[in-house]
């Protein structure tokens, strides 16, 4: 005769611990020192199941597929907060910058870059006024621009 607790009796058929209450509440299964009797409880469910009718116990196998995509998860969630430390070690070392400081420094000097472009027309109007010829107008466009853009280039 091997006795165990009602919940253990509940678990090892796929039923809620309440419904084992509910069989003891009934008189369906007799209890011994406040244990369940498990041959003379399995004995009883036999005889009250309707052989007709399918079992509605949950399934084993479901359990252990939650409990391994449970386990999944988990890993997943710590290597993902691995990640994110490194990556938050790395940042107080310098190692990586903050994108909103890489934001404000591009933004910086692309407003540099077009500055220096937009000088360009103030400085050469009246020079190029002057030319009549279009080829030399294109080189000296051309060396104002390459002029800009060395200047631009010694910055960095």
């Amino acid at each position: 005769m091997e006795l165990i607790k009602q919940s253990q009796w509940a678990k090892r058929h796929g039923f809620s611990r309440q419904y084992a209450g509910q069989l003891v509440q009934s008189g369906v299964i007799q209890l011994v020192d406040g244990l369940v009797d498990v041959e003379q409880a399995d004995a009883a469910i036999a005889a009250l199941r309707d052989p007709n009718q399918p079992q509605r116990r949950k399934n084993t196998s479901d359990v252990t597929e939650l409990s391994t995509l449970l386990l999944k998860t988990r890993i997943k969630n710590e290597m993902e907060r691995g990640k994110l430390l490194e990556a938050r070690a790395k940042a107080e070392i310098g190692e990586l910058v903050s994108v909103e400081d890489v934001k404000v420094a591009a933004f910086n000097k692309a407003r540099i870059v077009r500055d220096s472009l937009m000088n360009i027309p103030d400085r050469v109007a009246s020079l190029l006024a002057s030319i009549d010829d279009a080829h030399k107008i294109h080189e000296v466009l051309l060396q104002e621009i390459r002029t800009a853009l060395e200047e631009l280039s010694r910055d960095v």
